[in-house]
């Protein structure tokens, strides 16, 4: 087979979208037979939902709960009154819900489904979160002291509506991989990545002492870099990243600054945002396109609006209506209006409201102890948030439904990890999760002070895939 004719691309030169060519698509391509066709490029190609446009329903309707201050104040009366709108509201959602999302968790039970783990100690090898491709066929991830690398999801998962018990799980090799060089901040996939289309098939990743590079999800080759400098004129790390929904441009959080790149025109950024902390995490304001919400190791989330370069502040920390410590992962809910930031060493998940900012919209409660980044994601129609936990537990809430105490959204709880769970990841459009699990173990020292590793059962390096759908005790069909 010939390998893929990439083109250079130099640091000064401008790239079109159409401007890299590929030759011939990778093995793995011609492996997964119609799920991933060789074709070639397509102009000025416009993004393509994950979901039918005919499926979508309208969520973004009143909030079914208030917080929980208020919940706690009502009298009979308000909660029969409150009830009745919860239910009507449920109702409505219940027409819309996605055929996969309704057998989320139902079965009280998870199941694995495919697995790769790194067990070598003396490597300090732990896995840091992972994200699924939005056209499903790969799941990405960052692995300390060994690179980024993608997977693939297994073949029999493709076409089935159930997975038997007795199914084996897969051992996880990666299709690709980009060797280490240097500690990974963030990344990205391109928001129309389809595998179909080689072009498309490229991820954003920031690391440090770097550019933001891009790199190709088929051969793991470099594409192209794009440079944010600082006020000195030097290049300086994204601490952050996040694409613009059409997919035309990239943002990049620094120090002092938000910057923003022509994605055609590798090289220096286009527009700077100066802001007075760090954006240590960012995501685009579905609803409304040209705000960026981002988060900083200063406990405060800020929404900037890129037109008119305003920026609003999001709760008051102060006041204890944030978060205790800095802000290290936002998410968007999609189809809603609502978005969720989660604290370094802070249990609280608190859901904002991009209608009324001034306030929590609710809370969620899970367990994080540690510095670590532990990420969280939300599900594609909306109705679901899972976040990781540092006592291995992945914990999930059903947004459409309430707890027997009517304070919170249902909770479901998962021990799938020995080890800190710091990655949950949604599968776009199948009933499958990707976890991830490890964390930094200090080394210790013994009587005659010297260091050594301290081997603990509990440490587990994983990336691993859980079927969450509707299980068979027999043999599945294909």
């Amino acid at each position: 087979m010939t390998e893929p004719n990439i083109q250079d691309v130099g640091e000064n030169n401008i790239m079109e979208t159409d401007s890299i060519n590929i030759g011939a698509s990778h093995e793995r391509a011609m492996e997964l037979g119609d799920h991933r066709v060789n074709t070639t490029e397509i102009e000025n190609r416009q993004l393509t939902p994950t979901i039918e446009e005919n499926e979508l329903c309208d969520l973004d309707t009143e909030p079914i709960l208030l917080d929980e201050e208020a919940s706690l104040v009502k009298n009979m009366e308000e909660c029969m009154q409150e009830a009745t709108q919860e239910q009507s509201i449920q109702n409505a959602g219940e027409n819309c819900r996605n055929s996969y999302e309704q057998s989320y968790f139902q079965q009280g039970q998870i199941q694995e489904i495919g697995r790769c783990s790194w067990d070598k100690a003396t490597k300090h090898n732990y896995v840091r979160g992972c994200l699924w491709s939005p056209d499903g066929t790969c799941v990405l991830t960052a692995v300390h002291n060994d690179g980024m690398q993608v997977f693939e999801l297994p073949q029999d998962i493709y076409g089935a509506q159930e997975v038997s018990s007795a199914r084996s799980v897969n051992l996880m090799e990666p299709a690709v991989h980009v060797p280490q060089t240097t500690l990974v901040y963030d990344y990205k996939w391109y928001p129309g990545m389809d595998s179909s289309v080689p072009g498309t098939s490229v991820w954003i990743a920031s690391r440090q002492h770097e550019p933001i590079q891009l790199w190709d999800a088929y051969t793991g080759e470099l594409r192209c870099s794009y440079k944010g400098y600082n006020n000195v004129d030097e290049v300086e790390s994204a601490l952050s990243l996040t694409w613009s929904i059409d997919g035309e441009h990239i943002y990049g959080g620094y120090k002092k600054s938000i910057k923003k790149f022509d994605v055609k025109t590798p090289g220096r950024e286009i527009c700077t945002y100066p802001t007075k902390v760090t954006a240590s995490c960012m995501t685009i304001c579905t609803p409304f396109p040209n705000m960026v919400l981002f988060g900083s190791w200063s406990r405060t989330i800020t929404a900037l609006i890129t037109d008119s370069k305003e920026t609003i502040q999001v709760g008051n920390s102060s006041r204890g209506q944030g978060h205790g410590a800095g802000i290290t992962w936002l998410k968007f809910i999609p189809r809603t209006n609502l978005f969720v930031s989660g604290g370094r060493k802070d249990s609280k998940l608190i859901i904002w409201d991009i209608r009324d900012l001034t306030k929590p919209y609710h809370v969620l409660q899970r367990t994080c102890d540690t510095n670590q980044r532990i990420y969280f994601d939300s599900s594609p129609y909306g109705e679901w948030i899972i976040s990781g936990n540092t006592d291995g537990i992945v914990r999930a809430w059903n947004l459409l439904d309430i707890d027997e105490d009517r304070k919170s959204y249902r909770q479901h709880a998962f021990p799938l990890h020995r080890d800190c769970c710091n990655g949950v990841s949604f599968h776009p459009s199948k009933p499958v999760i990707a976890t991830t699990s490890g964390q930094f173990h200090a080394e210790k020292i013994n009587d005659d002070d010297e260091l050594e590793i301290s081997f603990i059962n509990e440490q587990e390096n994983s990336l691993t895939l859980w079927w969450i759908g509707k299980s068979t005790n027999g043999l599945s069909e294909e």
